[in-house]
C-alpha cells in the first residue's frame, strides 16, 4: 500500500490536525484547564502542554 504524500493530500490531512490542536489548546485555557494545570504540575502531558506553542497560562 502507497501512501499519497502530495502536497495537496498533505496539506488537507494537516488541516483537522491544525483544528484539534487549536481546539485542544483552547481546552486547557479553559478554567478547568488551569485547575489540572495547578493541581498536576508533575505530570509530564500537563507540562508538555502548558509549554505547548499558542498555550497561554497567564491570560
Amino acid at each position: 500500500m502507497k501512501i499519497d504524500m502530495s502536497p495537496e493530500v498533505v496539506a488537507h490531512r494537516l488541516k483537522p490536525v491544525n483544528e484539534l490542536r487549536k481546539a485542544c489548546l483552547s481546552l486547557a485555557r479553559s478554567g478547568a484547564g488551569k485547575d489540572i494545570l495547578k493541581e498536576n504540575r508533575n505530570n509530564d502531558t500537563v507540562r508538555r502542554t502548558a509549554r505547548a506553542p499558542g498555550h497561554r497560562t497567564h491570560d
